[in-house]
């Protein structure tokens, strides 16, 4: 937590909390399928196969894999606050298409463009609210699209306790209205700069900081990382070779591959029918609201502790959390598959609170932080294909989770398919503790020079202030270039 609460830090948290209205309807889409797939099934004018609605609820993953690089276009020539603006009209239409129609086809098409618009808006406000934060505030703003995330994920489970999935649907269409509050504020003073609009730049900046801050500092700190970065040409193939391209990148795909197998997937989407065949004592719906109160509180703690406990830290107590978790819930669905149902009539509170933890494990780490890293670690030149890329793989990890749980299931039983889950973290911790760096305090520049041989320069008035110098940042990169990548 900062240490002090100017009116310019709850001025840039109130504008991260507008661009993070797009990964609230992410968590609303994401949610959804809990409440919808029970009440798709009583939908006798739909009358929608097991399979069909396998598909309908996987239509969001491959909408977001689709949406990926959409998104690295648009970020790149609209801008981070013009891409969402002028995507939201999309979102009106996917959600008509799915809350009206009575064929298949056309609520898949319409999730499938739910997805895409979920993910190009979202892309946009990681960006955003990573370049418009001061270094000192940037963990907790880059935090916004998780919490904004699990509220939406809260509001769904809300509605679904007396919603059909049809009217849920249409409830979503309010989203968009509050996209319109980002005509108000700032674009990216970053993105802005690389396009060469400095006078547009200063005054942005002037808006984030106030009016009496000195931006000198800032402003060419910025100008000198775009203009080296242009100097370097247009991205091209031989760019991957580059270590602060394809070092940064594969630590970013590695965490993507480590969160989306802690079981995300399988278990937001399908929370409500797990606690139904562990035969639960509690009633699915209140426990899948009272499991999203407990994820937001959460992810609302860690990250206002993010900037001072560090990232690496949280994403190691998250790791070990979720282990216990999946273990625990593999060892009820074994007992359950193997043993006398009467040793378990006592036991049937265990499934619901192997889920309040596993919500409460990955919301404090493994549902924010690896988004925190990738647009951190992500060098100004390559941000937009490396968050593109990052968000591809994560959603196309999501989209596989959700169509293997089932035949994973299948074949392993569900408790092997929590063991492996749990094996996932296993590996996941031991990867954290040995090659991801800490970028807690570190200016954006700071961050990219950890992956080269280049210097940064510190800025004295945030650095210093967090107690990061040149004596810590040097023993970070010391320590990180050591590891083998």
């Amino acid at each position: 937590m900062v240490k002090t609460w100017s009116k310019n830090t709850f001025w840039q948290l109130f504008v991260g909390s507008c661009a993070s209205i797009g990964p609230f309807a992410l968590g609303f889409d994401d949610g959804w399928s809990a409440p919808a797939t029970p009440s798709i099934r009583k939908d006798v004018t739909l009358n929608a196969t097991d399979d069909q609605i396998d598909w309908i609820v996987s239509g969001i993953p491959i909408g977001c894999t689709i949406g990926g690089f959409i998104g690295f276009i648009s970020t790149n020539l609209l801008g981070r606050r013009g891409t969402m603006l002028f995507i939201s009209p999309v979102y009106v239409l996917s959600h008509l298409l799915a809350a009206l129609s009575n064929n298949f086809w056309w609520i898949f098409i319409g999730r499938i463009l739910a997805g895409i618009v979920d993910i190009v808006v979202c892309m946009a406000a990681q960006i955003y609210t990573s370049e418009i934060a001061s270094p000192e505030l940037r963990g907790i703003i880059a935090s916004l699209p998780a919490v904004f995330g699990v509220a939406g994920i809260l509001c769904t489970y809300i509605l679904g306790t007396f919603m059909d999935w049809r009217t849920m649907t249409l409830v979503e269409l309010v989203i968009p209205v509050s996209y319109l509050s980002m005509l108000f504020h700032v674009e990216s003073p970053v993105w802005l700069l690389q396009k060469g609009k400095i006078d547009i730049a200063r005054k942005a900046i002037k808006s984030l900081r106030g009016s009496h801050a000195d931006i000198n500092e800032e402003l060419n700190r910025i100008k000198e990382n775009n203009e080296k970065n242009q100097n370097k040409g247009d991205f091209s193939m031989r760019d991957v070779l580059r270590p602060q391209f394809y070092k940064p990148m594969i630590l970013s795909l590695f965490m993507m591959f480590f969160q989306m197998f802690s079981g995300y997937g399988p278990i937001i989407y399908n929370s409500v029918e797990i606690l139904q065949s562990g035969d639960t004592t509690v009633q699915e719906n209140f426990a899948s609201i009272t499991m999203a109160v407990l994820m937001l509180a959460v992810v609302i703690c860690s990250s206002l502790f993010v900037d001072n406990a560090g990232r690496k830290i949280l994403l190691i107590i998250s790791g070990i959390m979720l282990s216990l978790s999946l273990v625990t819930l593999g060892i009820y669905f074994y007992m359950k598959e193997t043993s006398d149902r009467n040793l378990l009539s006592h036991l049937g509170w265990i499934p619901f609170a192997s889920l309040l933890l596993y919500y409460a494990s990955y919301s404090s780490g493994y549902f924010s932080v690896p988004y925190i890293l990738l647009s951190e670690m992500s060098p100004a030149r390559y941000r937009d294909i490396m968050c593109s890329i990052g968000y591809f793989a994560s959603n196309l990890f999501i989209f596989v989770g959700v169509r293997s749980f089932p035949h994973l299931k299948y074949y392993l039983g569900s408790y092997g398919a929590f063991w492996l889950f749990m094996s996932n973290m296993i590996v996941a911790n031991f990867f954290v503790l040995f090659f991801i760096p800490e970028t807690k305090g570190l200016s954006l520049e700071q961050v990219e020079a950890l992956f080269t041989n280049e210097e940064a320069k510190v800025d004295s008035n945030t650095s210093q202030e967090e107690g990061i110098g040149n004596t810590a940042f040097e023993a970070e990169k010391d320590s990180h270039q050591s590891a083998i990548i």
